[in-house]
Formats: structure tokens, sequence, C-alpha cells
């Protein structure tokens, strides 16, 4: 049985507030990078993408670790993040994916492997299929929407999880918060609160970014069909958003296509089990996508 770390969980949480990372924001043109970055230089880059109600500083227990070894970045996803307000730009999975291609530009990215999360993994895989050579490998956590590759629709699930975002009071929100884990960690009104707030003020831009990004949802199974890299798909056993019985379907498709599940674990498996998702994520850049 893996060892939950409930301690890790609030430690995460202060650390979006008082983080060790110190963060980047750079205006080039059009686009506003909001990052984080870490590591040697010189070495394989790990590029990180959060998804929904996320933000850059959510990985930096990752990045902590992961920094060691390789050169760590993680970016605020304009629309997505909490904390970070939007643009009047365009946020379709395509569109999400043209601004990456350009902070890579940037911030002189040859390739990377991709760490991403729940509609950060869909963006994720869209890039992928728009730029192949620049993604060495691809890591996604808690993947929603498989079920298109055998021709079912995600549509309905997509709604539901819309509406989770619509909140009006505390317990509403405690409700949000412990749909993503199997066994919520203790977190202290206070902090829940806070966390609240930011959502708050963030809502009818959730809402809009979403409704765009459904438009071009069912491109994913396209995009999943063209992947020409190492996949690695991370999920919880508990997690109400992800059909894992399709999963077995998918790594029968695909010889390039690892799949680990953990037990009692819900929607953030890298949370739950960080020492573990490090490990595992370790083992699959070091080997090229054969082991994991």
């Amino acid at each position: 049985m893996l060892k939950r770390d409930n301690a890790y969980v609030i430690k995460h949480q202060l650390a979006s507030y008082f983080g060790e990372f110190k963060s980047h924001r750079e205006v080039i043109g059009q686009d506003t990078f909001s990052y984080i970055e870490a590591g040697p230089a010189m070495t394989e880059c790990v590029f990180f993408i959060h998804g929904t109600v996320g933000n850059k500083t959510q990985w930096r227990g990752l990045m902590q670790l992961l920094s060691r070894q390789y050169r760590v970045i993680a970016i605020d996803v304009p629309g997505l993040a909490v904390g970070h307000e939007a643009s009047d730009g365009g946020y379709s999975l395509t569109e999400l994916s043209n601004y990456i291609k350009r902070f890579f530009v940037y911030r002189n990215i040859e390739s990377a492997c991709l760490v991403a999360h729940s509609m950060g993994a869909n963006i994720a895989c869209r890039f992928s299929a728009l730029y192949p050579a620049k993604v060495n490998s691809l890591v996604v956590a808690s993947l929603t929407g498989w079920e298109q590759l055998f021709g079912q629709s995600y549509w309905h699930k997509f709604s539901e999880f819309k509406q989770l975002l619509v909140f009006n009071n505390l317990n509403e929100f405690k409700n949000l918060f412990s749909s993503l884990f199997h066994q919520p960690p203790y977190m202290p009104d206070a902090l829940l609160e806070l966390r609240m707030r930011d959502l708050q003020k963030h809502q009818t831009q959730l809402y809009k970014v979403l409704t765009h990004i459904q438009q071009e949802f069912h491109l994913l199974s396209n995009d999943l069909a063209s992947l020409s890299c190492p996949v690695l798909a991370i999920n919880g056993t508990e997690d109400i958003f992800v059909d894992l019985s399709i999963l077995d379907r998918v790594a029968n498709l695909y010889p390039d296509f690892k799949v680990v599940n953990f037990n009692e674990c819900g929607h953030v498996p890298f949370l739950e089990y960080p020492k573990k998702t490090h490990s595992i994520i370790t083992k699959f850049i070091l080997s090229n996508g054969r082991e994991f």
C-alpha cells in the first residue's frame, strides 16, 4: 500500500502563497508569461502544465525533487491559472498550445518531457500533436476523455465538471475540494477560505475558458492517435473523473503507452503520493519511456 503524505498537501497549499521558487513574470509582445524555473540549464527540460483551478505553484514539490537532475519549468496557463489574470486572447486547446510554443521559443527550450495534469494534460496532447519535435516524452496525470478513442462521448462528464466550479459558500467549496481526493486531507478552514476566494474571483473567467476548450475537446482522439513519443499515464483508482477500464484498451493500442494506477488515490496523484510520483517520472525519463 502506498503511504499517503497529508502533511505534504497542506505544505503545498501554503507554498502557493509563500513559495521557495522565484516567480518570473515577463511581457513579450502579445504574451504575458508567468513561470517558475530551477535546475541545471544544460540538462533535459521537464515542463509542467497545470489543469483547471491550478497554477504553476502546484508543482513545487515535484520540481524540488526533479531539479537536482533536470531543468524544470512550470507555467501559468492563461485563463486556467488561479491568481493569474486572463488576457483577451483565445483559449482553445490549439491557441493555448501555440502560447506554450511561443514560451518555448522565449526560454530557448528545444524540446522537453511534458508533465501535465487533468485539463493541462489535454493541452499537452494537443501541443504534442502540433509540435511533435518539441516533445521527448509525455506524462499525463488524470487525463480525461480517453473514451473518445473508442467513439464514446465525454461531453456529459465535462459539463458535470463545469458545474462543480459553481459554488456559493465554504461548504460547497469543500465539496469541490473533497472530490479531488480519495481521502481529503485535513485543511484548516482559513486556508480553504483563502483558496475559495481566489477561485471566486475567477469563476466567470474559468467558465468562459472551459467553454472555449470544450469546443475543441473532440480533437483529443486524433491527438492521442498521432502521438509519436513515449506516454506515461498516472491515475488514481478512486478518481471520479477518469474511467480506468478504458486505459487497458488504450494500452493495447499503443506500444509506447504505459499506465500506472495508484490505489486509494483520487484526481491529484502528485499531491497524494508525491514521492512515488517523482520516482516513477524519473525512471520513465531516464529510460526514455521504456520503464516506469
